[in-house]
């Protein structure tokens, strides 16, 4: 099950985090299986930059050097 943009909880949730930017709001909308997974997820946000989504821990989390984590996913993929 996805949550719905138009479900009337989603609406309350707007309200409830007015000050997180739009794109992470929406972007935790279309990653949460329910109400209380999008809610726990949007609870996830750290407060400052820079985070990321991280699909294994299924939340957003903190990037302590957005840097070296670049390189590291380039090693990565080679």
């Amino acid at each position: 099950m996805t949550v719905s943009p138009e479900d009337p909880c989603i609406e309350v949730l707007k309200k409830r985090y007015q000050n997180l930017n739009a794109l992470v709001f929406y972007r935790s909308l279309e990653k949460a299986r329910d109400q209380m997974d999008f809610f726990e997820i949007l609870e996830s946000v750290p407060d400052r930059l820079p985070f990321s989504w991280d699909e294994n821990e299924h939340a957003w989390v903190k990037d302590n050097d957005i840097i070296a984590q670049k390189k590291l996913k380039n090693i990565r993929k080679r």
